[in-house]
């Protein structure tokens, strides 16, 4: 990206002053106080370092505080600036160029061409400048008017009026007209000259990309002048089709009425991420990482079925989105990671859930050797220097970017490194906030205030300043987006906006609670609502409230309008995007009641709306496009549609999908009204005039046939991985395990970013009783969705079928570990420790079941096995060591159950049997008491015969201890206050079971038996009373 480092000389020094040296190292950057003539003298031939010399008194401390400050109007101006050096002039121009880009305020001044350039370099450079601002607002006809870019203007030009069938022709054509603006501009080793045109592909790549969001997210609609058409009144053409085509991706077709798709493929193309486009077409930058990051998951979200809930999400994409700014883990660092950036435990963090995904892709066969070569190769030369160039950049920029990666790692389903990605995208802006309870009311007439749950935010600069949506002026100006108020909607509500703080809060807190907040601070409130979104259940109204609350604090307006571009008109709020997504968010926390359902439902249909406002303008709005994660138009039309239908408007809601062509929500409409003929007859209607996969599976779905399914694989050319997938779910259905086994094979083998499919297969297969396959799948599934428990349990019964007990062993125990309330893993965690002799493990899984309320599950006979091992002193147990090593575990396991399950006799005997081996005589005394009082309180519920046997046996037993135990002369003391109520016991014992023998139809002899042995039981004791060892009766 930027130009190659190379030794230079440093100017003539006077005296023996000192400068301070900036020493760049292939390995890293050192900043060290060095004199240069000794410096010069340690450099190897075989070693480039790159050399900056700086003023002492503007140290690079100094600088790197400048850039930390989140206010700051303008990009960092380096204090290595060096006018003597062109080369490292113009790298920085770039850098500062390119970070102009990323910035997400308006208001931030284009950077200057630095002096003393070639004439040449500085013409480009100039041109270069004036692209900027077009380019971020997306006007990509403006940035093609330009004299400088006539090449690739005029390879574009003649698109519109293409053929069927020349989209390579046009590739080629395209990538020629790149190399010739820009030759040798994606080699590192190029002129100079040429790093200002590289990065000349790269504005006309994120023009182009920012243009497609404009048409499909954001607004306003451009106008339809470039070389690709915008008109969404009409069906696509052949070679419009020919693109949405292309930007299929592992099976995954987009969605069919995107608008402007060929500005997408475009910005793909010179981006380097179409299949087989390796190197791209010559873009180059030091940014280059990230807008290839943005556009692979622009293009994510432009699938037909994509969905945070992990349906349609593209492996490909994934690696391109995330992996590619964190790393693999391996060695490898992304361009998100070094100082001031993501370093540390948020790094490892991350790399820990997104690593086995992209592992179990490669391994899958997933990338081709040259993709492979072309990977490292971007991660040898583009990683770094983005790194250190985003290092630069002021913290706003630094806290978006992170920010934009943890919009992807949730919806890509990696929320558990959460917290401590937020935590680093909180400091590069000083920026603390949490969702607390207040004192406040939230209705107009209530006179008794109480908590109200709100979001308190706290910066580090100047917070007595505060802002109160009371005092706003009226939206609807062009100040906010429309915003909706429950007035407007009810006049007869009594419920406020926001709830109304008590007034015994300083002025400092309710600016907390109150000031609005800047465009970066948004984002990251934005981010914790679409964490808290997929992470929970939508239903779950405590999870609502919260959502709420870091939405309303979004929604906080300044008291004054702020000043603005005149295309953007006045403004409230840091940013409108930003400040729509906050009412995108507060409509989902308010369709659940009943007094907000209404607005919620008005007020998602003025988000759809303002899509054509003119103001603000689309340069405003595109600022925060990528990371505030405000969905595309047709995602926004989805949601209506399904709340329509959750509202009953189920026909409303049909014709609303069929206009989007969303056809399987279209079905679901008609199957809700039980009109399934009707739904059957609209798909065939449609597949007799435009046959399409989807319209095959859907019809599949509907007949439940497979023949459907198989239709649109071969009507997809074997590429369209969800008829196999639907395949194999109907064949699952019917039993046939083989055949589905098939079909899930073929569908991954295209998309392995599917965890459910993966687990199908795996259940398939150990029915089959193919265990080693069944491993081998398992290991895939858990590699993809790492928090599937039941994945892991699986994996678990394979490798305890193959005999591998300690990968069992270890594997139930990652199961339990994320699925702590569930019964069924640790009752199967036991059963393996059990085979592998693993008394602590037994113990553990034991005394959870006792937390979970199941009690009754832990059985008798592994207790008394595992006490047994214990008295024994048993050896050849699971860790190398013996049964008393355990003595103390398991004597808190019984204290813990004598309160959990104190009614269980076998417990107490088995803890008295543990006592007598410790040498605690007493202790076991008394639980032998117990035991004998909980069993006779068991034995006469006992219907069974068998089992009254066996508890009537246990009784006995116990009864013959306790009086051999008050015969010692040792226990005289204890004879003298238990022996009397004891024998009272015994008596009754004897009695019950005599009546229970003498019934009529006889009784089992072993009730005999031990009736008779009871009474001499009996006798016993009272020959002991008898000889005054305990109170007379």
């Amino acid at each position: 990206s930027t130009p190659a480092a190379r030794r230079v000389s440093p100017p003539p020094l006077t005296g023996s002053s000192r400068v301070c040296v900036r020493l760049e190292g292939a390995m890293g950057d050192e900043d060290s106080d060095i004199d240069p003539f000794d410096m010069l003298g340690g450099m190897g031939e075989e070693e480039v370092y790159k050399v900056t010399l700086v003023p002492e008194k503007a140290s690079a401390d100094s600088a790197a505080e400048a850039a930390d400050d989140p206010s700051a109007g303008q990009l960092h101006q380096a204090a290595t600036d060096n006018s003597g050096l062109p080369e490292e002039a113009l790298a920085q121009f770039l850098r500062r160029a390119e970070a102009w880009l990323l910035d997400v305020e308006a208001g931030a001044p284009v950077p200057e061409v630095p002096a003393g350039l070639a004439p040449g370099v500085e013409a480009d450079c100039t041109a270069l400048l004036d692209l900027l601002p077009a380019a971020r607002s997306g006007d990509l006809p403006a940035v093609l008017a330009a004299q400088w870019l006539e090449p690739v203007a005029a390879a574009l030009a003649g698109r519109r009026a293409a053929a069927e069938g020349s989209l390579p022709a046009f590739r080629a054509d395209l990538r020629a007209a790149a190399a010739t603006f820009a030759p040798g501009a994606g080699d590192e080793d190029a002129a100079e000259a040429s790093a200002a045109r590289g990065a000349g592909l790269l504005v006309v790549a994120v023009a182009s990309l920012q243009l497609y969001l404009r048409a499909n997210w954001t607004g306003p609609p451009p106008e339809d002048v470039g070389p690709f058409s915008l008109d969404d009144t009409k069906d696509p053409t052949a070679p419009e089709k020919e693109i949405l085509d292309a930007l299929e991706v592992d099976g995954e077709p987009v969605y069919e009425l995107l608008v402007g798709a060929g500005y997408l493929w475009l910005a793909l193309e010179l981006l380097g991420l179409l299949p087989g486009g390796l190197g791209g077409a010559g873009a180059v930058g030091s940014s280059l990482p990230v807008w290839r990051g943005r556009a692979a998951f622009v293009w994510q979200l432009s699938l037909a079925e994509a969905s945070e809930r992990g349906i349609g999400q593209a492996p490909r994409l994934f690696e391109a989105s995330i992996c590619a700014l964190v790393g693999d883990g391996a060695g490898s660092r992304g361009a998100l990671c070094g100082p001031r950036l993501m370093e540390g435990k948020e790094l490892e963090a991350v790399q820990r859930v997104t690593a086995p995904v992209l592992r179990s892709w490669r391994r899958g066969g997933g990338v081709s050797e040259a993709e492979a070569l072309l990977r490292e190769r971007r991660r040898i030369h583009e990683a770094p220097a983005c790194a250190a160039a985003l290092a630069e950049a002021p913290g706003r920029i630094r806290s978006a970017l992170i920010t934009e990666l943890l919009v992807r790692l949730c919806w890509y389903g990696r929320t558990k490194p959460y917290d401590e990605v937020a935590s680093k995208a909180c400091e590069a802006i000083n920026f603390k906030y949490e969702v607390t309870g207040v004192m406040g009311i939230k209705r107009v007439y209530q006179t008794v205030e109480f908590a109200q749950l709100m979001c308190k935010t706290e910066t580090g600069g100047d917070n007595t300043q505060d802002g109160s949506q009371s005092k706003s002026k009226t939206d609807g100006d062009g100040a906010v987006p429309a915003r909706l108020s429950l007035l407007e909607v009810d006049d007869m509500t009594d419920v406020m906006e926001t709830p109304k703080v008590s007034d015994s809060l300083t002025e400092g807190e309710k600016g907390q609670l109150e000031k609005p907040l800047t465009s970066a601070e948004q984002v990251i409130l934005l981010a914790r609502c679409h964490f808290l979104w997929v992470n929970g259940n939508p239903n779950d109204e405590l999870l609502l409230q919260e959502v709420n609350a870091l939405a309303q604090r979004v929604l906080a307006l300044e008291r004054t309008e702020r000043e603005a571009d005149v295309a953007d008109g006045p403004l409230l709020t840091a940013n409108w995007l930003s400040f729509s997504c906050g009412l995108w968010y507060r409509c989902r926390a308010e369709h659940h009641r009943n007094k907000t359902r209404e607005r919620a439902a008005f007020q998602l249909q003025s988000l759809v709306d303002q899509f054509k406002d003119e103001r603000p303008s689309a340069g405003h709005r595109l600022l925060l496009a990528h990371s505030a994660g405000f969905p595309a138009r047709f995602h926004l039309q989805r949601e209506m549609g399904t709340r329509m239908m959750r509202m009953g408007m189920v026909s409303t809601a049909h014709e609303q999908f069929k206009k989007l062509r969303m056809w399987p929500e279209a079905i679901d409409c008609l199957m809700v009204a039980e009109r399934n003929v009707e739904a059957i007859e609209m798909v065939q209607g449609l597949l007799e005039t435009g046959p399409t996969p989807r319209l095959w599976c859907c019809l599949g779905d509907l007949e439940r046939e497979p023949k459907h399914f198989e239709t649109a694989w071969v009507l997809s050319k074997k590429r369209f991985a969800r008829a196999q997938r639907s395949l194999g779910r109907e064949y699952f259905k019917r039993e046939k395990l083989a055949e589905a086994v098939v079909a899930f094979k073929l569908a991954l083998e295209i998309n392995p970013l599917h965890a459910g499919i993966w687990f199908t297969t795996g259940v398939a297969e150990m029915r089959l009783l193919r265990w080693e396959d069944a491993l081998q799948t398992f290991s895939r599934c858990i590699g993809v969705e790492d928090e599937n428990s039941e994945g892991w349990a699986n994996l678990a019964a394979c490798h305890s079928q193959l005999g591998n007990l300690p990968q069992a062993r270890t594997c139930m125990s990652e199961a339990c570990r994320r699925a702590r309330e569930s019964w069924k893993m640790w009752e199967s965690f036991q059963g393996i420790c059990m085979q592998l002799r693993d008394i602590q493990g037994v113990i553990q899984a034991m005394r959870r079941l006792a937390e979970l309320d199941q009690g009754a599950r832990v059985q008798e006979r592994i207790l008394g096995m595992l006490t047994q091992a214990v008295v024994a002193d048993a050896d050849g147990l699971y860790d190398h060591r013996t049964g008393k090593a355990f003595e103390k575990a398991l004597n808190d396991f019984f204290k813990f159950m004598a309160d959990k399950c104190s009614s269980r006799a076998f417990v107490w005997r088995f803890w008295a049997e543990l006592q007598d081996s410790m040498g605690d005589r007493k202790t076991a005394l008394e639980c032998r008491m117990k035991q004998n009082r909980a069993g006779q309180s068991q034995l006469w519920e006992e219907r069974e015969p068998d089992r009254f046997t066996t508890k009537l046996e246990d009784l006995r037993e116990c009864l013959e201890v306790i009086a051999n135990t008050l015969a010692e002369p040792a226990f005289k003391e204890v004879a003298a206050e238990q022996l009397q109520p004891f024998a009272y016991s015994v008596r009754d014992v004897a009695k019950r079971l005599f009546e229970k023998v003498d019934l009529p139809g006889g009784a089992p002899a072993e009730w005999k038996k031990d009736l008779a042995l009871i009474q001499a039981v009996c006798a016993q004791v009272e020959a002991q009373l008898a000889a005054g060892q305990g109170c007379t009766p």
